[in-house]
């Protein structure tokens, strides 16, 4: 409503400025009066307009400077009225331009506020995604750096291994190269020991035999000597024995008693053992003649003969330990 009135009070107002004349000055103010009048009753004007009572002015002739003067009047009357209207105006524009002032402050303050808690939040969120890019880029790194130390550490034990292996395998080849020598020296020396073993065999082999041979030689002079003293002995031992047992017989042909009723020609073969001392210890006859008067004759003539030559000579009391004699009847 107030707008309204401003509105046409502004009206009224570019009105008067048309119609200002000498003429139409009495309608104007009557125009004025009226638009005063029904300013005033109407309600919920903001602001009153304020309009000065005019005092009515009766059209009569007048001269030029009167006009001029009037006109003058009129002029400064307008003048004020329009810098009224402007002060006035200015003052609404004012006004508004405060509140559009204050609404636009309040918007840019909200405006403001809503970009200030849009740019906390997204300096937040990035804060927040910096934190977590930090976080992660801390994470990529400390993984990195745990695969980098892993990759060392692995790089480090292979290159340990590596070295081992190597320093083994040099080791290895050293002990075999050792073995090797001491496998050559080995065989060398035992060849060296089977060479000179071999040769002190043969040495000692050659010595053998020729000691064998001085052996032998002297063996066998020591057996033709002993060969020729057993024969010499044996040669005296079987006199001593022929000499022994030709003794014997004709001892026991002294005392047999043959039997005329034998024929001539009977042969009885006896054994004889002897005991020490000459003594006979049993008589055997080992061929019978066929006559045993006659056998009995000669076993008696052997007891009754006892005891015989007995030798002091060992191997001729072997010799008569146990004698076989032969004895024939004769005419």
């Amino acid at each position: 409503m107030g707008h309204f009135a401003k509105s046409s009070l502004g009206k009224v107002v570019q009105l008067v400025n048309r119609k200002l004349s000498a003429l139409g000055l009495s309608v104007l103010l009557h125009l004025l009066l009226f638009s005063a009048v029904l300013l005033a009753g109407m309600p919920s004007v903001e602001k009153k307009v304020e309009v000065k009572r005019v005092p009515v002015i009766q059209a009569h002739a007048v001269d030029g400077a009167e006009l001029r003067a009037r006109a003058e009047k009129k002029r400064k009357i307008r003048e004020q009225a329009e810098r009224k209207e402007r002060e006035r105006k200015a003052a609404i524009k004012r006004k508004e331009n405060e509140k559009k002032k204050a609404a636009e402050e309040k918007r840019l303050k909200q405006k403001k506020e809503k970009q200030q808690r849009e740019k906390q939040a997204k300096e937040k969120k990035a804060k927040k995604a910096k934190k977590a890019k930090e976080k992660k880029a801390k994470e990529k790194k400390a993984k990195e750096k745990k695969v980098r130390e892993k990759r060392a550490k692995d790089k480090k034990l292979k290159e340990k291994k590596a070295k081992e292996k190597k320093t083994k395998e040099k080791k290895a080849k050293a002990l075999k190269e050792k073995k090797r020598a001491a496998e050559q020296k080995r065989v060398k020396e035992k060849k060296r020991q089977a060479e000179k073993a071999q040769a002190e065999k043969i040495k000692e082999e050659k010595r053998r035999r020729q000691l064998q041979d001085e052996i032998e030689l002297e063996a066998e002079l020591e057996a033709e000597t002993a060969l020729m003293q057993s024969r010499q002995q044996n040669q005296a031992m079987q006199r001593q024995l022929s000499q022994l047992r030709t003794s014997i017989r004709r001892q026991i042909e002294k005392v047999w008693n043959k039997p005329r009723s034998t024929p001539a020609g009977r042969t009885c073969k006896v054994k004889v053992r002897l005991l020490p001392g000459g003594e006979v210890g049993g008589v055997t006859v080992m061929v019978s003649s066929g006559n045993q008067p006659f056998d009995a004759s000669v076993e008696q003539a052997v007891w009754q003969a006892s005891p015989f030559p007995y030798p002091d000579s060992v191997e001729l009391r072997k010799e008569l330990k146990e004698l076989e004699m032969t004895f024939v009847h004769q005419e």
